[in-house]
């Protein structure tokens, strides 16, 4: 223990930013549970899928989706979610994975919505990007 604290006097640079880096990480974990939503790899999203009947819901706009979307996603573009609540009714009891193009912020909004409004909306990590590094397979509306 003294080993440490001796490290920590003589060191105080590398302790302070240990100490910046560890408060931004604990920060990030609180964001993301006030949040009131998980990040899902692929692998889990998969199990989640075949296990648990999750519905994939892409919110990206109409183009996006016909170029390339997972097989049997549902298209609801970010900007309509909240219009259309009701389109997703059907799917209150199951798992929803919400599917941007990286997993970020149109992705991160629509769960946030839809969390408050009592869905279970889950983010795939990494978005379709992910998705298609993983060689998972895609289909495409046109």
């Amino acid at each position: 223990m003294q080993d440490i604290l001796l490290f920590m006097q003589q060191h105080s640079s590398y302790t302070l930013a240990l100490c910046v880096v560890l408060a931004i990480l604990i920060l990030l974990e609180f964001i993301k549970q006030k949040g009131g939503y998980a990040s899902l790899s692929t692998a889990q999203a998969t199990h989640l899928i075949n296990r648990e009947n999750a519905v994939i819901l892409d919110v990206r706009n109409t183009d996006a989706y016909d170029n390339g979307h997972i097989v049997e996603a549902v298209s609801l573009p970010a900007a309509d979610i909240e219009d259309k609540l009701k389109k997703l009714e059907k799917f209150r009891n199951q798992p929803i994975i919400v599917v941007c193009e990286t997993g970020t912020t149109e992705s991160q909004k629509a769960a946030a919505i839809l969390r408050k409004n009592g869905f279970d909306a889950r983010l795939l990590a990494g978005g379709l990007r992910s998705w298609k590094t993983d060689q998972l397979p895609l289909v495409k509306s046109k």
